[in-house]
């Protein structure tokens, strides 16, 4: 009596289209994972620019920055280990004692200046 022995695998046809399938899928993966650092990246840097915007504004509207509104003034500021440059413009509104401040920011002193965040100031006129 014969022994018969099916050889049941995979045709070399096969394991190619699985091994494309996989690769594209590997790199679909790395993708998307590099498209999330970079985004993780850009937040960041978001966050440090609007915490260093706020610390700006209330540096002015407590009066520990002079500014006028004749001059626009630009300032660094080191958060987190990274240098940021800040400018802060002063102009009037038509409500009396009350001037529009905005800041915008830029991780360069030439710029550009981006990201305008603005508050108003109360002028106290005695």
């Amino acid at each position: 009596m014969k022994k018969r022995f099916l050889h049941r695998g995979f045709t070399l046809i096969e394991v190619l289209i699985a091994l494309a399938i996989v690769s594209i899928a590997l790199a679909a993966l790395l993708k998307a994972t590099s498209t999330g650092v970079r985004h993780t990246e850009q937040i960041k840097d978001r966050t440090i620019a609007h915490l260093i915007q706020m610390q700006a504004i209330a540096a002015i509207q407590l009066g520990l920055e002079p500014v006028n509104n004749q001059q626009n003034v630009t300032k660094v500021t080191t958060m987190f280990g990274q240098q940021w440059y800040w400018k802060a413009v002063l102009k009037p509104t038509p409500i009396k004692n009350t001037d529009l401040l905005t800041i915008s920011i830029s991780k360069k002193s030439s710029g550009p200046f981006i990201d305008d965040l603005s508050a108003f100031r109360y002028k106290d006129e005695k």
